[in-house]
């Protein structure tokens, strides 16, 4: 992990305050109301979150449908997606998770030690505060984003220690069988790349990462695959693979390295297009699942920091 002096910490602790509290002031007096679209609020979300992808990684021999998908007219792909300024895990799910950075939800380590997601909840608070019943899932590998970030929200989010391909076989069992729950909006979390970045390196040159990409590369074709069935029976998905930072030698903490500081982002719907003049940040995902819902938030829209990639 990279070491920040307690003299930089704190200016950045204070500077983060002063920033805040003129964020809160401006949005103090909007209306907390939340509202939603009845023309898209049926659609449905798959979030497919994987740890630790380095974006040269991604490449037609080691994980052929991601790169296939990121070749594709209806698909929105940046290889030079960026990350939080402090590059560990934490951070970057929870900005991913709620749509603002770490200044305002001040998960600064993986400890989670003093986060606001009381000010800034996650995308699912205002899905799961709306009249219409909307099925949440999350099912993860690394489980501080179910302790610390999902658990008291999602209705669904099983607090149990699972690998990879039992993340991949329950998000099967829900798409395909409503087995235990009907899933509308779903967040999924693959870590074992991450733990081959940190046992052997993060590198298209060390086997044990490029097989392990191989094989959720594996898993995410057979998802896409279960999901155009979905929409050829008229349910409109929209699907997003994210990443939480990249990777160089066996660590992730030198936020100055391009190998770490930028990940890859997809966001795929067969119809829809995507803006094409912006490279996403961690806060962006958030809004644009909310915007393809249609709901909406005047507070939220004031305290946001990512935008829509939707156009």
């Amino acid at each position: 992990m990279k070491y920040i002096s307690l003299i930089i910490f704190s200016l950045f602790l204070s500077s983060c305050c002063v920033c805040e509290d003129d964020y809160l002031l401006r949005c103090e007096g909007l209306s907390d109301s939340i509202e939603y679209n009845p023309e898209t609020i049926n659609r449905k979300v798959l979030v497919i979150g994987v740890d630790g992808i380095r974006s040269d990684a991604i490449q037609d021999s080691i994980s052929p449908f991601l790169f296939a998908l990121s070749q594709q007219e209806n698909t929105y792909f940046t290889d030079s997606h960026i990350v939080e300024g402090i590059t560990y895990s934490g951070p970057n799910w929870s900005s991913l998770l709620t749509g603002v950075h770490m200044s305002k939800h001040n998960v600064l380590e993986n400890d989670f030690l003093n986060p606001n997601f009381n000010e800034y909840p996650s995308f699912f608070y205002y899905l799961e505060n709306i009249e219409v019943p909307i099925n949440t899932v999350s099912i993860v590998n690394w489980l501080p984003i179910h302790t610390h970030i999902l658990s008291s929200i999602v209705d669904y989010a099983p607090i149990e220690s699972i690998s990879d391909l039992e993340v991949f076989n329950s998000c099967k069992e829900i798409l395909l069988n409503n087995n235990p729950v009907e899933g509308d909006v779903i967040f999924l979390h693959f870590d074992e790349l991450d733990g081959a970045g940190h046992g052997y390196g993060f590198s298209a040159d060390i086997e044990e990462y490029r097989t392990t990409l191989t094989t959720i590369d594996g898993y995410i074709e057979d998802l896409f695959n279960i999901i155009d069935v979905k929409r050829a029976n008229q349910e409109d998905w929209i699907i997003f693979i994210v990443s939480d930072h990249g990777g160089d030698g066996t660590g992730h903490g030198d936020a100055d390295n391009p190998h770490i500081n930028q990940t890859v982002f997809y966001a795929q719907h067969p119809n829809l297009n995507f803006i094409d003049y912006h490279t996403s940040s961690m806060a962006d995902l958030a809004p644009t699942i909310l915007d393809f819902l249609g709901v909406r938030s005047e507070k939220y829209e004031c305290k946001k920091d990512g935008v829509s990639l939707i156009e």
